[in-house]
């Protein structure tokens, strides 16, 4: 794969109007936006922090109007993108029926928010008001780094009382498990500030360590919350690095995080099970599946007792290890720009260059015109095939067709396409090199456009032509 990377992408499906499932409870969105020029709003659910989220698209009609509807067992976040407005991290619930209106010309004031559920988002508006729009805190404690530790601290336990009081005066009309995951998050990100100045200042220590409240909330709560996971996270990190307890060992970082809950009793269970899931999941990401790192699946095959975690480590392994040079490629049918079906095993025979990217991903773009020096070069061998999978939607992937002369056999992903999951697809750009047989050679493929083609057309021939 390549190693420049450019965004994450999400991995699963995408529906489009309204879903429509008996016997089971829902999240609905709905409303009207008015100036709209885009038709289209974004959705992304995570129901956890391992898998990664489902990424919904909104058809919006011509009159501004907009409906969405999701099965949902649980209380989650969301991200809501409308154009270029863009809220994260939100909470939802199933049965919230939510109702938002806005003119998108003026769409911080025209907002309105109505419906079973809506009084969590007026909780942040008001939230933002205090927080960011009257002054911008985040910026403000990323500034005040000169500041003493009294001072910096007394700012941070303001801000975090603040931020409470603002969420008690909806506690009479919002759920307890709302009221209880937002207390962890303000906690959370206050608490990240105060660790991030600490070991600015090269003043973390044991006794500050034990200074942080982390048993506060119950094991739900902790594992659910989006900023004070990750705030525990950094800080079992850091407390690591302190207490240089491991050097670069995946097996004993992964035994060292596992201790905070088995012999330290710091952290409960279920975070310790999801810190654990995302800290495998990076392993494999920058060493595949070596022999520590299945160990290391089965060891937390055996630990956690979360099945959504436990499947989703156990299967990325599983499909990493069906990418290793050596493997035979999936299959796939997909279409090309004139809505032709195009499937791999149409090229049984040719070599192929497979590549994976996007219209607004820089580098692919940079890449895919340096495509034309590959091809070039192999002309006369008559064999190999530049085979090139866009992840953008249909529409985009015909305008960046049509503005570019990319070279090679150009095919369109819809998001739910199993091909995502095939091929382990979490960035662009990504390659891998095809030989005759449809067994993959390598899926550590230089990018086209290092050094203007020489370094690949150098590692095709070696590998493909043992030159």
């Amino acid at each position: 794969m390549a190693n420049k990377r450019v965004f994450v992408l999400i991995l699963n499906f995408v529906f489009f109007g309204i879903l429509t499932s008996k016997g089971q409870e829902f999240f609905s969105l709905n409303g009207n936006i008015k100036n709209l020029n885009e038709n289209e709003i974004s959705i992304s659910v995570y129901k956890n922090w391992v898998e990664p989220p489902l990424e919904y698209e909104l058809k919006v009609d011509k009159k501004g109007n907009y409906i969405f509807q999701t099965p949902l067992t649980e209380i989650a976040y969301v991200d809501l993108n409308i154009g270029e407005k863009g809220y994260y991290y939100l909470v939802i619930e199933p049965k919230d029926k939510i109702t938002l209106n806005a003119d998108y010309n003026d769409f911080e004031n025209s907002i309105a928010i109505s419906g079973d559920g809506s009084q969590k988002w007026k909780y942040y508006r008001d939230l933002k008001k205090f927080f960011e729009d009257d002054k911008d805190w985040h910026i403000e404690l990323i500034k005040l780094k000169k500041i003493s530790r009294k001072g910096y601290f007394d700012l941070t336990n303001y801000l975090l009382e603040e931020q409470i009081k603002i969420l008690n005066t909806y506690k009479p009309s919002v759920s307890e498990a709302f009221f209880s995951l937002m207390r962890a998050d303000i906690y959370g990100k206050m608490s990240q500030f105060e660790l991030e100045y600490l070991v600015g200042k090269n003043i973390f220590s044991q006794a500050e360590f034990d200074r942080f409240q982390l048993k506060t909330f119950n094991n739900v709560t902790q594992e659910k919350s989006y900023f004070f996971g990750n705030f525990v996270e950094s800080l079992i990190e850091k407390h690591n690095m302190m207490s240089k307890k491991y050097e670069n060992d995946n097996l004993l970082d992964y035994e060292s995080i596992k201790a905070y809950f088995d012999r330290n009793d710091i952290v409960g269970k279920n975070l310790i099970d999801r810190i654990l899931a995302t800290k495998i999941i990076s392993y494999l990401d920058v060493d595949g599946p070596s022999e520590k790192n299945k160990l290391i699946v089965g060891n937390y095959k055996e630990f956690s007792k979360n099945k959504n975690y436990t499947n989703y480590v156990i299967n990325k392994l599983s499909r990493i290890q069906g990418l290793l040079p050596g493997s035979q490629a999936q299959n796939f049918i997909l279409e090309n720009e004139k809505g032709d079906l195009i499937s791999l095993k149409d090229f049984r025979g040719k070599n192929i260059l497979l590549s994976f990217y996007t219209g607004w991903c820089g580098p692919c773009i940079v890449d895919q015109n340096t495509m034309h020096i590959i091809k070039n070069y192999f002309l006369a061998n008559n064999d190999l095939v530049i085979l090139s999978v866009s992840l953008d939607d249909r529409d985009e992937f015909k305008r960046v067709l049509e503005a570019n002369r990319f070279p090679g056999v150009h095919l369109f992903a819809p998001k739910n396409s199993s091909i995502l999951k095939d091929y382990v697809i979490e960035s662009v750009p990504q390659y891998y090199l095809i030989n005759k047989s449809g067994i993959i050679i390598s899926e550590q493929i230089i990018e086209p456009s290092l050094d203007e083609g020489r370094a690949l057309i150098k590692q095709i021939e070696r590998l493909l032509y043992g030159k």
